[in-house]
């Protein structure tokens, strides 16, 4: 029995048709490494595993092409072994990694790489290991998060071209038994023509495609956890100053540009500086947002402080991911939508989670998590470069209708703390008055406010210093009447609170600048920004933005990013005009954004036309399908509209090559679609036990693809297919004219 499941595997992998072609096998490897490089680039394993698995493909791809000619059933057994090892590796390192399945599916790919490349004797398993190494460069660029995946790509895609170009060229010289080469440079040429259309052609269906939502998981991106401890001091720790005074100090803080000050238990107001424009995070999520931080409640005149102590704070714990979060003393919230987020952290940040207001369901690698009543959420560790969590957030879907028809008071506790002002000049609360007067509702009165200061103010980070002691809002609105987005937010705030309205001050990072290429917003530092969250009753706190020039919160109104594709075009615009001169630069820009704006209005009219009248398109799409039908059965139907006339010795061979089948086919014996002539022929002969058909193919073949067809060729043809006709004895069909 043993020696019988020898036999029938031997049989089963009896050694195919070797390909012998040196440069496509040279394609197919550069392919793969180029492949398995851009998975090992991007995390899929260490940088000596990758080295190993790159010389394993290597050496494997050597071995198959040295030996591919004999059966090599002993390291076939070895390798359905390993296969097994490999998968069993998988399996377990799946139940670890069920937050991100990417990464073990990568690392199982590159295993069966090697081992496949072990064993690629013939032309279909190059194909597979194609395949795979496409499989491969796709799991790459889901795991990149910027631009520099096109340097790998671009040549994966032109190293796969060519593959593809070989491996047909060698199937023809397979196949043919006459294989004459094409003269000059055409098919070289064709090929790079045919490449340099591919790549504006799949643009444009990148840029085209819409963004859809996607679909909801109960498992997120997420990093591995690992020594993360299980409590820790709940204070605000920001890498950029070190360890901080618990009270609002008497000096200003020293600027640090690397490091947003607002990120601490207070809000300096007078420092000055301009942040450094670097990337300080990526973020993957179904809309734009504001990527908040913490909030402050109590204002001191030249600054802002969180009064939460250690002992207000609440603990989060769990064994297993997420976190669900709620809040000390937190109000009832109404009109909300679930909003997604993935953030992947690019320089060192404070311990507090950046995420859209207010986070519910938390996956980060730690088991605890502590939050105060202003909302800021509290890890273990700061936020380090690489970090990799995911935030389901529940924000505002409040629209402005729902928010004026709110009545009933403030709770008394909620307006005692974000009501509270030091003693101040009474023209702050004179001139709120004056700008909504008229207004009926608190949320028209905050948004009067909100225009008053974007029309009125001029945004400018380069504002002289104010006194130590001095109001930030009395000099900030009467003396020099421009500032930085803190002083906006602040402006709004004491504004709101002298009407009555609880505001308090909330700091984080703005959206970003969104890349259409990786579907990723890209946070600098000088996204860092304040803005102000206003109190309304049954919806919550509903964030305002009365810095001009900055875009506002994505739940006032919501933002469409279904068409985003079309902000590829601003990148263009960006990229062009940055080499050209300032004037020169701004009007490239707002053309090339005008071009994606106009694009992306045209998409969503069609997107709303479709939605609207599909049953109308649908009956003109059967209408001219009809009449399609129609008027090609009617052409069909008229004289000269049958099989053309035969003009040349090449056509005359393929007439009597046909004839032969049309026989042969009445006989019994169909030539399948597969089969190349010379096949075919080998395959009558074998069943009718003579040579005519093989010979009759061999002179087709000739006659077909030769470069001169002589009448010779016809000749004989003519007479083989004759004498198949009379050996079957059957009524052939009329003789085509030479």
């Amino acid at each position: 029995m043993f020696e019988r499941a020898i036999e029938n595997y031997r049989r089963i992998n009896r050694p195919g048709i070797p390909e012998d072609s040196i440069p496509f096998r040279i394609s197919v490897l550069v392919s793969v490494l180029i492949s398995v490089y851009a998975a090992v680039h991007y995390g899929a394993v260490g940088a000596l595993m990758g080295i190993l698995v790159m010389v394993g493909t290597a050496a494997g791809s050597w071995f198959s092409y040295r030996y591919r000619d004999r059966a090599n059933i002993g390291l076939k057994l070895i390798l359905s072994v390993l296969l097994l090892v490999v998968f069993a590796f998988f399996w377990t390192e799946l139940g670890g990694s069920v937050h991100d399945l990417r990464y073990p599916l990568v690392r199982l790919f590159l295993w069966l790489q090697v081992l496949h490349s072990f064993d690629l004797p013939t032309r279909r398993d190059l194909d597979f290991s194609l395949i795979s190494s496409a499989i491969l460069i796709a799991f790459a660029g889901s795991l990149s998060i910027s631009n520099q995946f096109l340097y790998l790509l671009v040549p994966f895609f032109i190293a796969a071209l060519l593959s593809l170009y070989l491996g047909y060229h060698s199937n023809l010289r397979a196949s043919a038994d006459v294989y004459v080469a094409g003269a000059g440079k055409v098919p070289r040429a064709r090929m790079a023509l045919t490449g340099l259309m591919l790549l504006p052609l799949t643009l444009a269906f990148f840029v085209a495609l819409p963004r859809l939502p996607g679909f909801n998981a109960y498992y997120l991106p997420v990093s591995h956890s690992s020594n993360m401890p299980y409590d820790f001091n709940p204070i605000i720790k920001n890498p950029g100053y070190g360890d901080m005074p618990d009270k609002f100090p008497t000096t200003p803080l020293p600027f640090n540009p690397d490091s947003y000050f607002g990120f601490n238990k207070f809000m300096d107001l007078r420092v000055r500086g301009v942040p450094a424009d670097v990337t300080v995070m990526k973020v993957r999520s179904a809309q734009p947002s504001y990527w908040r931080s913490t909030a402050f409640d109590r204002f001191l005149g030249n600054g802002w402080e969180n009064t939460d102590r250690k002992g207000d704070m609440k603990e989060i714990q769990s064994s297993d991911l997420p976190l669900n979060v709620s809040y000390p003393e937190e109000p009832p919230r109404y009109a909300t939508k679930e909003l997604v987020q993935t953030f992947f952290i690019q320089r060192q940040l404070p311990n507090t989670l950046f995420g859209g207001f207010i986070m519910r369901d938390v996956f980060f690698p730690t088991r605890v998590l502590k939050v105060d009543s202003l909302m800021t959420v509290l890890t273990p560790v700061q936020l380090d470069p690489g970090l990799i969590y995911t935030v389901v957030s529940e924000v505002s879907d409040a629209s402005p209708d729902m928010l004026r028809r709110v009545k009933g008071g403030y709770p008394v506790t909620l307006k005692e703390k974000y009501c509270q002002l030091p003693e101040m000049s009474p023209a702050v609360a004179d001139l709120a008055r004056k700008v909504t007067a008229g207004e009926t509702n608190d949320y028209d009165r905050v948004q009067a406010m909100v225009d008053y200061l974007k029309n009125n103010y001029k945004y400018d980070l380069n504002v002289p210093k104010q006194g130590n002691g001095e109001n930030a809002a009395e000099f900030f609105l009467f003396k020099e009447k421009r500032g930085f987005c803190e002083h906006f937010a602040t402006a709004l705030a004491v504004m709101c609170r002298t009407q009555g309205i609880p505001a308090r001050v909330a700091v984080g990072y703005d959206t970003g600048r969104y890349n259409s290429l990786t579907g990723y917003y890209e946070v600098s530092g000088r996204d860092a920004h304040a803005w102000v969250e206003a109190y309304f009753p049954m919806f919550g706190w509903v964030p305002f933005d009365p810095t001009p020039g900055w875009s506002d919160p994505s739940g006032l109104p919501s933002t469409n990013t279904m068409w985003s594709g079309f902000t590829f075009f601003k990148g263009i615009g960006h990229a062009i005009s940055s080499v050209f001169p300032a004037g020169w630069r701004r009007v490239i820009t707002s053309s090339v954004k005008s071009v994606g704006r106009g694009l992306g209005a045209a998409a969503r009219g069609i997107t709303w036309f479709t939605t609207r009248f599909w049953w109308l398109l649908a009956a003109i799409v059967v209408i001219v399908l009809c009449v399609f039908l129609v008027e090609r059965r009617r052409r069909r139907g008229k004289p000269g509209h049958g099989p053309p006339p035969v003009t040349g010795p090449r056509d005359v061979a393929y007439r009597l090559f046909a004839r032969m089948t049309e026989v042969l086919t009445a006989a019994g014996i169909p030539r399948s679609p597969s089969q190349t002539p010379v096949e075919y022929g080998d395959c009558v002969d074998r069943r009718l036990g003579m040579r005519l058909a093989g010979q009759a193919a061999d002179i087709f073949t000739r006659a077909r693809f030769a470069r001169q067809t002589s009448s010779e060729d016809i000749a004989e043809l003519e007479n083989a297919v004759a004498r198949i006709e009379a050996a079957l004895g059957g009524n052939a069909p009329p003789a085509t004219p030479g």
